[in-house]
């Protein structure tokens, strides 16, 4: 898995990971008229009853008005969302059908800015609501069923030590040191 470029791009990468699914970071996905190349941020993907399974899964701030609008756009435009498709039909050499889902993190973002967004086909999450509505569930449901055999002696089950991120919020979270209300 490559590294990602900030620790929320990490993060997302760790909980995709965790669910199961092979994670990509940086994915190349096209080149603007403007030049350069656009990678996509954290992908993961896993082949479920016959389907190919993509979240992509973009980072960031919403809080420029019509700016970031434009912006969270142009990531997910389906030149790009296809052309990270074919990436994973080619690889997996799959010719089935996809379920391609869209997801914005936002790390900052306002009101105004972020009900804008969530007018468009994208799902539109800030970042504090996703750990407590998708991050700390999927820890503590990997606990109830690790793909491993715990140790009988203690009661406490912890994460691989490669999920540096997660294990952080575990330790906060089982310390109470994180509150389940965002409020």
């Amino acid at each position: 898995m490559p590294i990602a470029q900030t620790w929320a791009e990490e993060l997302i990468a760790e909980w995709l990971h965790l669910k199961g699914y092979l994670v990509e970071t940086g994915l190349p996905a096209g080149t603007p008229s403007s030049g350069g190349r656009y990678e996509a941020d954290v992908v993961g993907v896993k082949i479920l009853e016959n389907k190919l399974e993509i979240i992509h899964v973009e980072v960031g701030t919403l809080s420029k008005g019509k700016d970031s609008i434009v912006s969270l756009q142009k990531k997910f435009s389906g030149q790009y969302c296809e052309s990270i498709s074919k990436f994973f039909k080619i690889k997996f050499n799959f010719n089935g059908s996809t379920n391609y889902q869209k997801l914005y993190i936002a790390t900052y973002c306002t009101k105004p800015v972020i009900n804008a967004a969530r007018s468009f086909n994208v799902t539109v999450i800030p970042l504090n609501e996703f750990i407590f509505s998708d991050i700390l569930p999927t820890i503590s449901e990997w606990k109830k069923n690790p793909p491993h055999s715990p140790s009988t002696r203690g009661s406490y089950i912890t994460l691989p030590q490669s999920y540096w991120l997660l294990q952080f919020l575990d330790y906060m979270f089982a310390y109470k040191l994180l509150k389940l209300s965002n409020q």
